[in-house]
């Protein structure tokens, strides 16, 4: 018995890493979102930051996946997976101030209830990778 109490900790611990690195699936109307943004664009090199005018439309794929764009119609957008998930990120308001005129990899994303107006969590920015238009 006392070596199944020392054992089941330490086969949690072995499997946290496990865990906390697999990335979430997609429901079937959130692939459709992503589907639908990404239609006809091909992706570009990460980058670290973009500026005030691609920050203009965001819009919430899944708590994993955030698009970033100047526009609706724009012939580039960005797509951020925040570090670790963005967890309720559709539920709740997103709020992050920007030091700079840019928005960069590791700056924290802070969750509001939009009922109750209060923090419920927080993540960051993860790398912002464009994707263009493909010519026609």
């Amino acid at each position: 018995m006392n070596k199944l109490l020392f054992a089941l900790p330490a086969a949690m611990l072995l499997a946290a890493p496990a865990i906390g690195s697999e990335t979430s699936t997609l429901n079937e109307k959130q692939q459709a979102k992503l589907d639908q943004h990404l239609e006809g664009r091909t992706a570009g090199e990460p980058m670290s930051c973009i500026g005030r005018n691609d920050q203009r439309n965001m819009t919430v794929v899944s708590d994993d996946i955030l698009i970033f764009s100047s526009s609706r119609h724009a012939k580039t957008i960005y797509v951020n997976k925040p570090y670790g998930g963005c967890r309720d990120a559709s539920r709740n308001i997103l709020s992050y101030s920007r030091p700079t005129s840019q928005l960069c990899r590791g700056e924290p994303i802070t969750l509001v209830d939009n009922t109750i107006g209060m923090s419920v969590g927080s993540c960051a920015f993860g790398e912002f990778v464009p994707y263009t238009k493909n010519a026609d």
